[in-house]
């Protein structure tokens, strides 16, 4: 039986090196790839022999080329088409989680679960079938979502950079937008959730645990 071609690409190497450990324990798949940013997984997938299924990490904020998040996400879709992506993520944001799926990714494991999340995800994904993180579901997204009101995947990703306590000229510049952009869409976020100034937003991240 021929093995499944697995990629990794995480920007912390305990969690690389967990990543690759578990991958080789099992037989049916075959490691190809340990990488430690966006850059260098593009680069590879162009380049290097074929990969079937991409492990990657949600976070890397380091990458000036091709950023991360939701931008590198769409760009990795968008780009590879006929590879199998599945995000390794902190947020248990169900918005953020779900507008994954939709973009076209195969699964997201939650960082906060078991690593053993890693190879069910695995195995749904070589069967064609999709892996939904435990404990969240359709339902949760529809409550959330109408906490959230209408805050769009875009304003989202405003938001994840901002509570990481970014300035809005790095995020515009992370995420290729004008800084006129980023400032509207933050006003957006804070005018839909009702909050009033920059230090009732940080504090909305950090108890809500979106990211």
């Amino acid at each position: 039986m021929n093995k499944v071609r697995v990629a990794i690409v995480d920007d912390h190497p305990t969690v690389l090196y967990a990543l690759t450990d578990l991958i080789q324990q099992d037989p049916r798949f075959s490691l190809v790839a340990s990488l430690k940013s966006p850059t260098e997984l593009i680069r590879y997938l162009r380049e290097g022999p074929e990969v079937d299924i991409v492990i990657t990490d949600f976070t890397m904020p380091d990458d000036s080329m091709y950023g991360d998040g939701v931008r590198y996400v769409k760009y990795l879709i968008r780009n590879f088409s006929g590879k199998q992506f599945v995000v390794f993520s902190e947020s248990v944001n169900p918005s953020l989680i779900f507008s994954l799926y939709d973009y076209g990714v195969s699964a997201v494991v939650l960082k906060s679960h078991d690593l053993s999340q890693m190879l069910i995800a695995m195995h749904h994904v070589v069967d064609k079938k999709t892996y939904y993180p435990p404990n969240i579901n359709r339902e949760d997204l529809r409550i959330f979502t109408k906490n959230m009101h209408s805050i769009s995947p875009r304003e989202l990703e405003v938001l994840r950079h901002f509570s990481r306590g970014l300035p809005l000229k790095r995020i515009a510049s992370d995420l290729n937008r004008s800084i006129k952009t980023v400032s509207s869409q933050k006003r957006s976020v804070m005018r839909k959730l009702d909050i009033s100034t920059d230090q009732l937003l940080m504090e909305f991240c950090m108890h809500t645990n979106l990211f």
